[in-house]
């Protein structure tokens, strides 16, 4: 099976879980009033990116900032989350756009999450070509992931790690990369 049509299979996928959870959470009416909760997050993230397909030596280490909104509990557990980081080095930088259904489950003042989120990311090489500008490419990512919140208050939270593995398709290669996430989160609306 070819690329091309595995991002088309996983995005239709991920659009009709994001309506399923909606839907569920809809039909749930009776059991939770709106509004319903969400949380708004950011910090530090570290980006492991395959660079080697790209023409460099090596695999490029960035660093950049994480954060996203999230309605964590649209329906037992099941939720949506927004994720939109940023990551640089001298090399390249990396934005990724990502949306896709969440589930989450608190156990002893942490909260455990995994997510499969479905997007667009942008590369930019800061090296100009033969044209003097600095190639850019808008392409199809992936992030398949999860992590680990400490409750400190019924607002705050500390998100102890995000791990994702990030599967990107720049200038039509594909690379596999991981990302490393942590941050502070603030929650509002019902819990």
């Amino acid at each position: 099976m070819e690329i091309p049509s595995i991002f088309t299979i996983l995005k239709k996928a991920a659009v009709f879980s994001s309506l399923l959870l909606f839907g569920c959470s809809f039909l749930s009416g009776q059991k939770k009033q709106f509004p319903i909760g969400a949380e708004v997050w950011g910090g530090y993230s570290y980006l492991r990116f395959e660079a080697t397909k790209l023409g460099f030596t090596d695999q490029l280490n960035l660093n950049g900032w994480d954060g996203g909104v999230a309605l964590p509990d649209l329906y037992e557990g099941l939720g949506v989350a927004v994720d939109i980081s940023g990551h640089y080095t001298g090399e390249m930088e990396e934005y990724n756009f990502l949306i896709g259904p969440q589930y989450s489950y608190t156990l002893k003042g942490m909260r455990l999450y995994g997510h499969a989120m479905f997007g667009k990311a942008r590369d930019r090489l800061r090296q100009p070509g033969t044209t003097n500008l600095e190639p850019s490419d808008l392409h199809k990512a992936i992030a398949l992931g999860g992590g680990v919140d400490i409750l400190v208050t019924d607002r705050f939270s500390f998100r102890a790690i995000q791990a994702d593995y990030l599967i990107t398709n720049a200038f039509n290669t594909t690379q596999y990369n991981l990302r490393f996430s942590t941050g502070l989160i603030f929650r509002f609306g019902k819990r």
